[in-house]
């Protein structure tokens, strides 16, 4: 681990600073710092990471809510250009299942279980045939401004088939709204993970915090915890960060890797400024989840299972990656909320509590640690039909703050969750690179980076 608490930092006129230590910032940090350049990470809680922290207890490591790393993503692809050790496998489902109502029905994995499957009919079963040759190679510019509810209904009608297909895409995005959706978003992440499948990450999401911050500290870069940011100003020198104790810091280049409306606030940002006007009609995704950590599992063979007519997701992580001491499960259930729909969060765990009494009869008797997160945010953003999908979302720069880049799951136009942050930040640490090559001070190595 790293010292969090240190406020000796070799200048305090950085060429960067992040504010915010989540997996977005840290990945901009470390690329900028790796470049040669001064860089000073901010962020207000005392633990790094944000959603992508880890919490554990006796050797029990809990991320915060269900977590996948997709192997043919813009994270997976930038931790190994920065050369972050980490480790995984791919899931292990063993007795995967669809459940609708208290029927489970064998999760469709292979064209033999298709053909045999209970679930669909036969012409059903020749679409989704179809439709898994065809995504692959599939153009969906021209389907930006189209919900994925319609184009499901254009692909399957109504029936089990295009219940099933949206349970596919709510598993690739975290998103349970498929009347907003835009079908391009969901049709891209599909494509990812049919092209690499993902991986649980042994020792949960803070192995990649914490290597991030190891590479990014190598390079020079410092870091500051319990550093709550109060504003953020740009001028003619650069740009001044003012911290809630009063402390005044100067950088030449500031990357806020924090949620929409933290940044509009940062900045002062008056009520009609472009990202202000964003971030009133953005419509975020919630999750609600239930871990548990089991000495047994009832039916060790039922590893895996998603909700078609109830948006749940169910899980064995530990049958994959290390995340446990030996004989121990750790299983994460979650429930994919809509924002416009009324939640009582007791109901929804009681659901959840279904899920596990249906894949895991007796469960609790077995249960040695259990945590609910009612409200967790999946993403600040969901990529809309009706704002053209990722186009619609906010790019990386911006102009009426020179030398102040956004980095976020709700910024730039390439990926969703994990891999939105990733790009971004690699996005807004190039444009970063480049102002600074562009200054008078001449630039270590002479290379200019360009942005993806």
């Amino acid at each position: 681990m790293f010292d969090q608490s240190s406020t000796n930092f070799a200048s305090p006129n950085a060429d960067l600073i992040v504010v915010g230590g989540g997996l977005g910032g840290l990945i901009a940090a470390a690329k900028v710092a790796q470049a040669g350049r001064s860089v000073l990470v901010l962020e207000q809680a005392r633990q790094w990471g944000g959603r992508a922290a880890t919490q554990v207890h006796d050797q029990r490591h809990l991320n915060l809510g269900p977590h996948a790393l997709y192997c043919a993503g813009h994270a997976f692809r930038l931790l190994q250009e920065l050369n972050v050790p980490f480790s995984g496998r791919f899931p292990n489902p063993g007795r995967s299942v669809l459940l609708k109502g208290k029927t489970e029905y064998p999760f469709p994995r292979g064209i033999w279980s298709l053909l045999t499957s209970k679930m669909l009919t036969v012409r059903e079963k020749w679409v989704l045939s179809r439709l898994l040759k065809e995504i692959p190679q599939m153009s969906t510019e021209s389907l930006e401004h189209v919900s994925l509810q319609t184009w499901i209904e254009q692909q399957a009608g109504n029936d089990n088939l295009a219940a099933f297909l949206r349970t596919l895409f709510r598993l690739g995005t975290f998103i349970d709204d498929a009347e907003q959706l835009s079908a391009a978003v969901a049709i891209e992440q599909q494509k990812i993970g049919m092209s690499g499948n993902v991986w649980y990450l042994d020792g949960g999401w803070q192995t990649l915090i914490d290597g991030l911050q190891h590479r990014a500290q190598e390079s020079g870069a410092e870091f500051r915890s319990s550093a709550s940011v109060k504003r953020v100003q740009h001028d003619t020198d650069g740009v001044t960060v003012t911290l809630s104790s009063g402390e005044v810091l100067r950088s030449r280049t500031v990357i806020l890797a924090v949620p929409p409306s933290v940044a509009c606030k940062l900045l002062d940002l008056a009520d009609d400024a472009p990202l202000a006007l964003w971030t009133k009609q953005a419509v975020p995704a919630h999750a609600a989840c239930l871990d548990v950590c089991l000495s047994q599992l009832t039916r060790p063979d039922h590893r895996f299972a998603l909700g078609l007519d109830r948006s749940v997701y169910y899980s064995v992580h530990s049958a994959a990656a290390k995340l446990a001491p030996e004989g121990i499960a750790v299983v994460q259930v979650m429930k994919y909320l809509r924002e416009d729909v009324e939640k009582s969060y007791s109901a929804i765990e009681t659901e959840l509590e279904g899920v596990l009494d249906q894949m895991q009869p007796g469960w609790r008797a077995h249960t040695v640690e259990r945590r609910y997160l009612p409200g967790m945010t999946v993403s600040h953003c969901l990529p809309t039909a009706a704002s053209g999908g990722f186009s619609g979302r906010p790019g990386v720069r911006m102009e009426e703050n020179p030398g102040v880049f956004l980095a976020g799951d709700w910024v730039g136009a390439r990926g969703v969750l994990a891999d939105a942050s990733a790009a971004s930040a690699e996005e807004a640490a190039n444009c970063v690179l480049n102002q600074l090559l562009d200054e008078t001070r001449p630039a270590i190595g002479g290379t200019l980076y360009v942005g993806n």
